[in-house]
């Protein structure tokens, strides 16, 4: 009996460590999804403006434009990833929502997503990181405080 409590114990522990380790993987491969959405909309949506501004560039109308399936905008997190115009139309703004967790914010801030004359820059919370004022890519320690600190609402800015 009590060997077999011990196995117990035992096959316990790593199960544990096995749901832990399996949890991780999943959340990576989401963030891994989630990087490669943005860039496919965003360089599909510049190809199609061409210098041009963003006026009707809404999920709608991209996916209408047959350029785009319907699924490339599911959040792997959960929700819509939805793209609009900026309101002076010279940008495309893609939130994705409130559902990314702090990891996953904190490697968007820190990816390269491009200079200035492609990518204005990244709304988290309110605070705003730009390349042209230079606190853009985001250092870790500053990416992880910035989304444990804001609801996680991420918008990203694209010329």
């Amino acid at each position: 009996m009590i060997e077999m409590l011990g196995v117990l114990a035992i096959v316990g522990v790593l199960s544990a460590g096995g749901i832990s380790g399996y949890s991780m993987a999943m959340q990576s491969y989401k963030t891994t999804q989630l990087i490669e959405k943005i860039q496919l909309i965003s360089s599909r949506v510049r190809a199609m403006v061409k210098g041009n501004d963003y006026t009707g560039m809404y999920n709608g109308l991209l996916t209408a434009s047959g350029k785009f399936s319907d699924d490339v905008f599911d959040n792997p997190f959960g929700g819509i990833i939805n793209c609009y115009p900026s309101s002076d139309k010279n940008s495309l703004v893609i939130n994705l929502g409130e559902n990314i967790p702090v990891e996953t914010c904190g490697e968007i801030l820190q990816q390269n997503w491009g200079n200035d004359s492609i990518f204005w820059g990244i709304n988290v919370g309110g605070t705003l990181f730009r390349p042209r004022n230079g606190n853009y890519p985001v250092e870790t320690s500053v990416a992880i405080s910035t989304c444990k600190g804001a609801e996680k609402h991420v918008e990203l800015i694209f010329k």
